[in-house]
């Protein structure tokens, strides 16, 4: 298996595949609604702020799931796993 290692503030996240609403045995289908994904933190970076030479601790840790927006992360696919890299500051949200 691969490992993936973010660098300078990026953080790594797996997205959580949102379960179908259903009523009875009716599946309601969840089209044309636009939401940002709900992801698991997987690994995360510190921070390197360029003026002062110091690193900035992460405020993410994994298994955190956190909101992401749909436009803005890179998506990626690494042995058949899908993954979301973007920037801590992309992060909208976490998800307690």
């Amino acid at each position: 298996m691969s490992k993936l290692i973010p660098q300078n503030g990026n953080v790594i996240i797996k997205p959580i595949e949102e379960q179908e609403q259903t009523i009875g045995n009716i599946v309601i289908p969840d089209m044309g609604k636009e939401r940002p994904e709900i992801g698991e933190v997987i690994d995360s970076s510190d921070t390197y702020n360029w003026h002062t030479g110091e690193f900035f601790k992460t405020k993410l840790t994994p298994g955190q799931k956190v909101l992401i927006p749909k436009m803005g992360s890179v998506k990626i696919s690494v042995d058949g796993e899908d993954y979301f890299i973007t920037k801590e500051t992309e992060i909208l949200a976490i998800y307690e």
